[in-house]
């Protein structure tokens, strides 16, 4: 079986190019929907998606720190890696179970890309700002979402919508959670079913819903509460997170076991 043959790099290809259509669409939105502020023309040459995102990145100091960081996150990643599949196969994890164990290499993968993608552009002489915040250290869903997972979004959700919307709090969270989970269901779940007619539609959408659940259940009953929003956060982003690591993310990262694949453990 060649490599056109295969599932699973026929899933990560099709999923690096609805990425990129949907980093472009990204792009003229907030071009064209500037909110407070023009958007300069040469951001949409750029990697990142915001300008808000341009701007926090800094001067280049040199190739060493970066250099650094690809190595030890692409050791990480292989070590990563070589664990997974080591406990997939010695405790026969299957279903959803495998989504709890690709969590870790999902970190790794976009922090290595990320440290890979800022050296190519160190000739730019800048670094490109973090995509991630110690989420391990994250107090609540919100803090999650708003100050420790892929920031580069983040920028942009608050470039493009947050700063038009602040008088309607409420509308804000649901219409950035509501397309959080179309973007999910265009990049993965759509390529899923083109490529093996698998039909996961509508995964995303629920998980990332019920991220916007989570954050109105501490905002309204747990405010005085941090260890119950704590407790929240895990229940609310880390239990359903096999609703996103799913098949069509598994396939995507080559962690989809072969002996499984006609399983439909995911419907």
């Amino acid at each position: 079986m060649t490599w056109r043959d295969n599932p699973d790099w026929q899933m990560t290809g099709l999923f690096l190019v609805a990425l990129a259509l949907l980093g472009c669409v990204m792009k003229l939105l907030a071009r064209f929907l500037p909110a407070n502020k023009p958007t300069e023309r040469s951001a949409i040459s750029h990697v990142l998606v915001s300008p808000d995102s341009i701007l926090r990145s800094r001067p280049a100091s040199g190739t060493g720190p970066v250099m650094l960081r690809i190595t030890i996150f692409g050791g990480a990643l292989l070590l990563g890696y070589w664990l997974y599949w080591q406990l997939v196969h010695a405790l026969h994890v299957h279903g959803f179970l495998l989504g709890y164990f690709a969590v870790p290499i999902l970190y790794l993968m976009s922090e290595f890309l990320v440290a890979v993608v800022t050296l190519v552009l160190l000739p730019s002489g800048r670094l490109l700002p973090a995509l991630h915040n110690r989420p391990w250290a994250a107090r609540s869903t919100a803090d999650f979402w708003g100050h420790r997972w892929n920031l580069w979004f983040n920028d942009w959700f608050r470039y493009v919508i947050s700063s038009r919307l602040r008088r309607h709090p409420l509308i804000t969270l649901l219409m950035i959670f509501a397309l959080s989970g179309l973007m999910h269901e265009w990049a993965l779940n759509l390529p899923l079913y083109y490529i093996t007619g698998t039909v996961l539609f509508g995964s995303m959408m629920i998980y990332f819903m019920l991220q916007a659940l989570g954050i109105l259940l501490e905002h309204y009953f747990l405010k005085s509460h941090p260890r119950l929003k704590a407790i929240s956060m895990w229940l609310v982003v880390f239990a359903p997170s096999p609703l996103v690591l799913n098949e069509a993310l598994l396939r995507a990262l080559h962690l989809w076991p072969d002996r499984i694949q006609n399983l439909a453990s995911f419907e």
